[in-house]
């Protein structure tokens, strides 16, 4: 598939979206950490999970194991008990495990050999948390510029070529801006582009190929 977006509508919807999160960046704990090691967990945990029930599992984590090296001496913690992913555990312990052997550096390229580590989380962690120029991909993200621009989606889009080039293009080339943006993105897809959109309250509405097809705007 080809997609060719031109820098005005790139510019539009970057700049639509950031106006919108400076009124409605969420606050959450993981956000402001610059400990790595709580960042990546923080990451694992968000996987599939709604942010809001993670603030308390996080905050406990992070107060007790403040280093991989502290989670390892209690390596029969379920961390993930009460956000009913147990299949986790078995990840977070051989993250601990890996960092502790060789920790990251914060120059690194990329963090994906490190147990439980994909692209998202790769690209979080570069962009959200380490000053570094990438993009996110998930089934959020997918979805919005599925909608926005108009084209059909499944559940191996975001592996599709043609569409990490549309997200890379997509990001902010300065990594300050790439990081607003990319948390612009997760609040947005999180508060009003839900699996069941708030469209009345889009600032896109009227420029999205998803509400004009499903009558969201007026002719």
């Amino acid at each position: 598939m080809t997609l060719t977006i031109s820098p005005q509508t790139t510019a539009y919807f970057v700049d639509t979206l950031m106006d919108w999160s400076s009124d409605h960046f969420a606050e959450f704990p993981w956000r402001s950490t610059d400990n790595i090691w709580h960042a990546l967990v923080a990451e694992m945990m968000l996987q599939r999970t709604d942010a809001d029930q993670v603030v308390a599992v996080y905050n406990h984590f992070a107060e007790r194991f403040p280093t991989p090296e502290s989670f390892l001496k209690y390596p029969d913690t379920d961390v993930f008990a009460s956000l009913g992913l147990h299949w986790r555990q078995k990840n977070l312990e051989a993250l601990a495990s890996s960092l502790v052997e060789r920790p990251p550096l914060r120059d690194a390229e990329h963090f994906l050999h490190l147990p439980g580590v994909g692209p998202y989380i790769n690209g979080a962690l570069r962009s959200l948390h380490l000053g570094k120029r990438d993009y996110i991909i998930d089934s959020n993200v997918v979805r919005i510029y599925g909608r926005f621009f108009g084209f059909p989606t499944d559940a191996e889009t975001r592996r599709k070529r043609w569409f990490v080039s549309i997200a890379d293009s997509m990001t902010p080339d300065s990594p300050e801006k790439c990081r607003s943006y990319n948390y612009a993105l997760i609040d947005f897809t999180r508060s009003l582009c839900k699996p069941t959109p708030s469209c009345s309250q889009c600032p896109l509405l009227e420029s999205c190929q998803f509400a004009r097809a499903h009558g969201k705007v007026l002719s």
